[in-house]
């Protein structure tokens, strides 16, 4: 029994040893894992490039030496458009009033206003208006619907005459590649035009005019009175009626002539040859 006992023990010790052995063995021929690998920040976008540098603008000061512009033709920096073409073909169009030079400006007018242009060349008119011309003072803007504007205001003599076009940029400003379109100029729009906005001010009138020419006329009602049971009673009496439409002399009732009855056909008499 006791050998029994021995020989389990050291059946058990020498297991113990031979797979520590083996253990051990094979802890010797493998590398440990690798540490996890650290994560790796990702880099933030970079950033987006910076907007395109705004559009050059020439002054007007330059543009009117480059063009020739007739010094009463007056257009201030605040007031002009934000781009060379716009602000080429607004300069030379009212250059085109202040010398009177009717042919540039046909070529930058619209069929109608051309063909109103022309009739003023042909009667005298617009060489007369023209030679008056003292100063012409231009702004600039845009409308929702029309889109850029320009409105002029022409001091002829004493006077001030505004008057508003919209125009479009078709090709080349410096050669007549803009076309101006004349506004309706309801009267006396010097007067009603105020406020820092003088453009957006004549299109407000503009739509109050048009709301009040659609607007329905006024109905006025007439009062009347109902004389059919007055004239029934006077009747009767053999008195003639009065109130419209009856009464002597009213219309549809007519006084017989005093005196006897008239034969309308005298000297004839039924039977008789």
């Amino acid at each position: 029994m006791t050998n029994r006992t021995r020989n389990l023990f050291r059946d058990f010790i020498g297991l113990t040893a031979v797979t520590g052995l083996a253990l051990g063995i094979a802890g010797c021929g493998s590398e440990p894992a690798p540490p996890p690998a650290a994560p790796v920040a990702k880099k933030a976008p970079p950033p987006p490039p910076p907007p395109p540098p705004a559009p050059k603008v020439t002054p007007i000061s330059e543009l009117m030496a480059q063009y020739g512009i007739d010094p009463r033709v007056n257009l201030s920096e605040d007031l002009a458009p934000d781009n060379d073409e716009g602000r080429i073909a607004v300069l030379r169009f009212f250059d085109g009033f202040a010398r009177g030079d009717a042919s540039r400006l046909k070529g930058m007018m619209s069929g109608m206003d051309a063909m109103v242009l022309g009739d003023l060349e042909e009667s005298g008119e617009w060489k007369t208006a023209t030679s008056n011309i003292i100063g012409i003072d231009v702004r600039t803007g845009t409308h929702p619907v029309v889109g850029e504007c320009a409105l002029a205001v022409f001091m002829v003599g004493n006077q001030f005459e505004p008057q508003l076009w919209a125009f479009e940029i078709t090709g080349d400003p410096a050669s007549d590649g803009a076309e101006f379109d004349a506004q309706p100029s309801p009267p006396d729009m010097m007067n009603r035009l105020s406020g820092d906005d003088w453009i957006a001010a004549w299109f407000q009138i503009l739509e109050d005019e048009m709301a009040r020419a659609t607007a329905p006329d006024e109905i006025i009602e007439i009062p009347t009175q109902d004389f059919t049971e007055e004239e029934s009673g006077n009747s009767s009496m053999g008195a003639p009626a009065g109130g419209p439409g009856g009464g002597p002399g009213a219309p549809g009732k007519r006084k017989r002539p005093k005196g006897p009855k008239i034969d309308p056909n005298p000297g004839f008499a039924p039977g008789s040859k």
